[in-house]
């Protein structure tokens, strides 16, 4: 769980005395999102039968559905703690194993179904709030990325209707504190100050202008070009590594 510093900006603000009064709590923390590849899954063997005679059995994962690997090699197999060898001791056709040898009574058989697909991606999210204050323009934080991959799309989502637009320097850091916007002609924000239009929610999953590489090691810095009617938002980067 991390820790995050918050600080009263307004030192003139009493919570007892004066509860109307409005402050600025200068609270801007990013929230790390999971990028774990998928876990390996140990198979239910416990309604197999060992004769000596049958060498077909289903392929069932815990939940009880049918499991398809996608070859041979997918799968560890064990006959009493000794590794079988894909192609060889083993087939696969479908959801069902076919051992060369069948397996007898008393028999202990161990499979491990190993993962295809992980989830290569990274949510990094960077809220800014400004408690009961009305939110001003400017530089509101940065953060270091310890992930290399590239921008796949941006959302912003605030905290009423409203208009916002952020912009999102990045440097490395032998260059900080020299941030270069990432945004091009595609800034996150909500609404759109010259149709007066308002938004809570936006996203963008083309984002073509923007600078999409992104570094181990580097920095974001993150800005309010303007604020109306907004006093919290979070916007949001997904990342394929």
């Amino acid at each position: 769980m991390p820790n995050y510093n918050i600080s009263v900006k307004s030192s003139n603000y009493n919570v007892l005395s004066d509860p109307q009064k409005k402050y600025n709590v200068g609270v801007n923390y990013e929230i790390p999102s999971k990028y774990l590849q998928y876990g390996n899954e140990i198979l239910d063997t416990t309604n197999w039968v060992f004769d000596g005679t049958t060498s077909d059995y289903p392929l069932i994962d815990q939940a009880g559905d049918a499991y398809t690997p996608v070859n041979d090699q997918q799968l560890i197999v064990a006959i009493n703690g000794l590794v079988q060898v894909p192609g060889i001791d083993y087939t696969i056709s479908g959801t069902t194993i076919i051992f060369n040898t069948a397996p007898t009574a008393g028999d202990t058989v161990y499979v491990v179904g190993l993962s295809t697909t992980a989830d290569l991606t990274r949510t990094i999210n960077f809220v800014i709030d400004s408690g009961s204050a009305p939110m001003s323009s400017g530089i509101k934080g940065e953060m270091t990325l310890d992930v290399t991959g590239e921008i796949q799309s941006w959302t912003i989502v605030g905290d009423q209707d409203g208009q916002i637009q952020l912009d999102i320097g990045k440097v490395d850091y032998a260059n900080f504190p020299n941030f270069a916007s990432i945004c091009g002609t595609e800034r996150p924000q909500l609404g759109d100050i010259a149709s007066n239009s308002v938004q809570r929610k936006n996203t963008n999953t083309t984002i073509s202008s923007w600078n999409k590489a992104l570094n181990a090691g580097d920095l974001l810095q993150f800005e309010v070009v303007y604020a109306i009617n907004i006093q919290r938002c979070m916007v949001s980067m997904k990342l394929a590594l």
